[in-house]
């Protein structure tokens, strides 16, 4: 198969969906870690500060840059055509390292990507759930949570894109099977 794509909204449970892919034997990959070694890396910070100036000190002020990307979807778009380059270059080097098919978590997806992945499986599940995931998990206030989802793909985009749908409204057992289910067939 090759690599495959895991997306979801955030607090959809695509997190736990990898890890349960981990933990049955099989490859997988969070393109957020990936992100977070790159964002560190000289080329990265050299590419954002020439692009946002804000680079002090040799570092990436994350809170001015995410004050510039955060409700400005061109600014978004810029950031991202400096990021997606070089995670899917770390992306590729990871899979041909290995052998067999790897699974990888994509946490911001959006249709450009679709290209990149032999398969997409989505975590689909409720809005009020991902709310109250989120809650729980980041301590974040609803309003935030809420403007976080509108600035993600939509779940009908998503749903559009995908290969395989795991339904997250049940109880983790429910979600394993599922799993269990789509890596059998695969």
């Amino acid at each position: 198969m090759g690599m495959i794509a895991i997306i979801g909204g955030i607090g959809s449970g695509k997190s736990s969906v990898l890890q349960h892919i981990s933990d049955l034997g099989k490859r997988t990959c969070d393109c957020d870690e990936i992100y977070r070694q790159i964002s560190k890396e000289q080329e990265f910070i050299d590419l954002v500060g020439k692009t946002f100036g804000v680079v002090e000190d040799g570092e990436i002020n994350k809170k001015a840059l995410g004050e510039i990307i955060f409700n400005d979807g061109e600014q978004l778009k810029k950031l991202n055509g400096i990021a997606h380059p070089l995670v899917f270059g770390r992306l590729e080097e990871i899979f041909r390292g290995g052998e067999g098919d790897m699974y990888v978590e994509v946490s911001a997806f959006d249709k450009s990507m679709v290209d990149k992945f032999d398969a997409i499986i989505y975590v689909k599940t409720q809005k009020q759930n991902q709310i109250q995931r989120v809650k729980l998990r980041n301590g974040w206030e609803e309003d935030y949570i809420t403007s976080v989802i509108a600035k993600q793909m939509s779940a009908q985009e998503m749903e559009s894109v995908a290969d395989f749908v795991i339904v997250n409204d049940g109880d983790i057992q429910h979600l394993f099977e599922q799993v269990e289910w789509i890596i059998g067939w695969m």
